[in-house]
């Protein structure tokens, strides 16, 4: 039997922010582990949001390569690919980007190849 939903709202802990994330769930049980405490996307990451002040920023995405290991004993782990990731990372995990205009498969670059993805806000001239 399925308990009643219920709505756990918690809003964001930057100060004068109105945004909130809502859990829903069936029992409190399902709530062990959320942390009390929450920052919407605006505020946890301030250089990704775009706005009027803020009109340009910018994802640097590389080609990390990826091992498996091998299940006999004193092999050494086989490279099975190269996968994008952040250009800070150890390793990628997607052998597909894309977005609005691209889409770009790791199988088809060489190690080292880079992805900047620039996004730009243009705003409308105000009238006189």
């Amino acid at each position: 039997m399925t308990g009643r939903r219920r709505t756990y709202a918690r809003p964001c802990s930057h100060t004068g922010c109105r945004e909130v994330s809502q859990i829903e769930y069936t029992a409190r049980r399902d709530l062990e582990g959320v942390s009390k405490t929450w920052t919407c996307r605006h505020h946890s990451k301030p250089d990704e949001t775009l706005s009027p002040t803020n009109q340009e920023t910018e994802a640097i995405l590389t080609l990390h390569p990826s091992y498996i290991n091998s299940y006999r004993e004193g092999e050494p782990p086989r490279l099975v690919g190269y996968f994008w990731g952040p250009q800070d990372a150890e390793k990628g995990s997607h052998g597909i980007v894309s977005g609005p205009g691209f889409w770009a498969e790791a199988k088809n670059f060489p190690p080292g190849t880079r992805l900047i993805v620039t996004a730009r806000i243009e705003l409308p001239d105000e009238e006189a």
